[in-house]
């Protein structure tokens, strides 16, 4: 049985609202698929029309969150805005025509594309040997445009312990696999985790500067408890740490000076307590 359109919106108010929408937009260079939802509601008040249908109010929501960050992904981005560029005026077309067949086709295509830029998303942000998220996260995620930081936290940095022997000694496969163990037991805490570089990561605490050392200290001493072996060999890792606190237009750089800093006290203190690893002369890392 044919259903009949759930369009009770004057046909006419809709297409001259579309109207208006594409001259505001014609003296812009790029034109976004949630810029013009936007507008299209901004007219739409300005009429007084409040009932739009509920599948426009879908559509458009959809249309409008599936693009934000996608500046930021890098080139492939580009494909996937076009993608959605096309799909939203697709919609547009059938809310105008009160076409529900095509309308919810769009929404089904945007949708699908949604995951697709999830998957994106996710690649982009998340370095690929420890799966921790990367530089690219921290910058879009979690700093301005100046390089402050956007919110109150603790910052953590952790440096990994006698790394370069382990590396130098066994081979950088082995060093890879002792990364990836260390990200897996420093996720485990649920807080943001990030690759900061080489052996080095950062975690971001919400809560105050002793929650925080509570935890990496029981992490620590967790894996001082565990042994790895590769080949023929035996050893324990261990990281050492600083913590600084932050207030919301912090500068980045000078956070990481201060955990730095904290973090090479620490290690200082670590070494009197753990030997090497592969008990190797002249210990460096």
């Amino acid at each position: 049985m044919k259903m009949k359109p759930e369009i009770s919106v004057d046909q006419k108010t809709l297409q001259e609202i579309t109207l208006e929408c594409k001259r505001a937009l014609d003296r812009l260079d790029v034109v976004t698929p949630p810029l013009y939802a936007s507008l299209f509601r901004e007219f739409a008040m300005e009429r007084g029309l409040k009932d739009i249908p509920d599948n426009a109010q879908s559509c458009a929501k959809i249309v409008e969150t599936q693009i934000s960050s996608l500046t930021q992904i890098g080139e492939k981005s580009d494909a996937h805005i076009e993608r959605l560029d096309t799909t939203s005026k697709k919609a547009l077309d059938a809310m105008e025509r009160g076409d529900r067949r095509s309308l919810k086709k769009s929404i089904d295509e945007t949708e699908a594309l949604r995951r697709e830029i999830e998957q994106l998303k996710e690649s982009v942000y998340t370095d690929p040997l420890t799966k921790a998220y990367n530089r690219q996260w921290l910058d879009a995620h979690f700093l301005d445009k100046d390089g402050r930081i956007t919110r109150s936290c603790h910052l953590a940095i952790i440096d990994l312990n006698y790394f370069k022997q382990i590396n130098d000694t066994l081979g950088h496969v082995a060093g890879d696999k002792v990364l990836t163990y260390i990200a897996s037991h420093l996720k485990t805490y649920h807080v943001p985790l990030v690759r900061y570089g080489g052996d080095e990561f950062l975690l971001i605490f919400e809560e105050g500067s002793k929650e925080a050392e509570t935890t990496l200290n029981e992490c620590r001493e967790r894996l001082l408890r565990k042994k790895l072996k590769y080949q023929d060999k035996t050893f324990n890792v261990s990281f050492s740490y600083g913590i600084t606190s932050c207030e919301a237009n912090t500068l980045f750089y000078d956070a990481i000076e201060s955990a730095d800093s904290r973090m090479y006290k620490d290690k200082e203190r670590i070494k009197k307590r753990i030997a090497p690893p592969l008990q190797l002369q002249n210990p460096s890392g």
